[in-house]
């Protein structure tokens, strides 16, 4: 259940840095600045601290079943995210990272919910799972640079 969970985890969160994999594109295709491109990882931390806030301020995490909200959070993150294929511009495209941040708040915290809760005697090693899930570099070669390679658009819209 661990590896599960782990494995679900790492798939929901990885929408965090999605937009950074792919912004030399979206700097390309938008002309945007350094600064600008960097607005788009951001913006998901701006909406996760948000999310965060109001699901702590309604108590959503104890009334919706855990697994629930981490489904609806992880799917809803997915489709904001998805939509940035049909973002016309670079404020619609922080719209979405804004709800992909905001959605994100529900796939994190129930996690840790669930881990604390069906894991009770081995629960550090539990969570130390799911956090490690979020920090595995295996992907990384030794400079820290994704070993995976990036697929070039190169194209803009008309």
């Amino acid at each position: 259940m661990l590896v599960l969970l782990a494995c679900a985890e790492l798939l929901g969160m990885s929408l965090w840095f999605a937009a950074s994999a792919v912004s030399a594109q979206y700097r390309t295709l938008w002309d945007l600045s350094a600064s600008q491109s960097g607005w788009l990882t951001t913006v998901v931390q701006l909406g996760f601290v948000i999310g965060t806030a109001v699901l702590a301020t309604l108590n959503v995490v104890d009334i919706v079943p855990s697994g629930r909200l981490f489904a609806a959070g992880a799917l809803t993150g997915a489709v904001a995210n998805a939509a940035l294929l049909i973002a016309p511009s670079f404020g619609s495209a922080l719209v979405c990272r804004m709800v992909t941040g905001v959605a994100l708040a529900a796939v994190y915290p129930p996690a840790m919910k669930m881990i604390s809760t069906w894991f009770r005697a081995r629960r550090g090693l539990a969570v130390g799972g799911i956090v490690g899930a979020l920090t595995d570099k295996r992907g990384q070669d030794k400079r820290g640079q994704s070993a995976l390679p990036v697929v070039n658009t190169n194209y803009r819209r008309q």
